[in-house]
């Protein structure tokens, strides 16, 4: 249990680090449609991202292999390209 926590954790801290990259490859692993949210997984691990109203979001489904491009000012997800 302390190792998942641990692992959790560190994927917290480390996810603005991929984000503000502008553009990234991943895979999804879960999209919650209901709570705008898709859990991507990348070569730094998977993290949760908010798509709410993001371009392309709502054609996620898992296994997908996604390009992730964010906005440089604030390192938001801005699209979703298949």
């Amino acid at each position: 249990m302390m190792k998942l926590l641990a692992i959790v954790l560190t994927a917290i801290l480390l996810s603005p680090l991929a984000i503000l990259a502008g553009e990234f490859k991943a895979t999804v692993v879960k999209a919650d449609k209901a709570k705008n949210q898709i859990t991507i997984r990348t070569d730094k691990g998977e993290e949760m991202l908010d798509v709410k109203g993001v371009k392309g979001s709502e054609h996620a489904k898992e296994g997908a292999r996604v390009t992730v491009k964010t906005n440089d000012k604030d390192g938001k997800v801005s699209e979703i390209a298949f």
